[in-house]
């Protein structure tokens, strides 16, 4: 199990370089977390950007049969977050990245792709 979850976040971070996401940052939260088991946070160049990005997470997680729980953000796409239950998928704007600092709330974090 723990390994097809690596190899799913693995293809999630592939995928999103695949359409040039900038900062892929994949966190290991495990027992730090209650929601989710890893994040994947990127960075768009642009709010369109940001939306092609999730739609083609969206048609590469149905391909692969990955269940999408959830997902937030579409509207503004300023920070998009796709919920895929073991796994969080955050896209943001460079800006909104900064502002908000996502990766700061994990201290300790592990990070197994960057």
């Amino acid at each position: 199990m723990e390994k097809e979850l690596e190899e799913k976040v693995c293809l999630l971070s592939d995928w999103l370089q695949e359409k040039k996401a900038s900062s892929v940052v994949c966190v290991d939260v495990r027992g730090k977390c209650s929601f989710t088991e890893y994040l994947v946070i990127c960075t768009g160049t642009a709010t369109l950007h940001n939306k092609a990005l999730a739609d083609y997470l969206f048609d590469k997680a149905s391909e692969h049969k990955i269940k999408i729980l959830g997902k937030e953000g579409l509207e503004a796409c300023t920070w998009i977050l796709i919920d895929m239950n073991d796994v969080i998928v955050h896209i943001f704007t460079e800006e909104t990245l900064a502002m908000y600092k996502l990766e700061d709330l994990w201290k300790n974090k592990s990070i197994i792709q960057e």
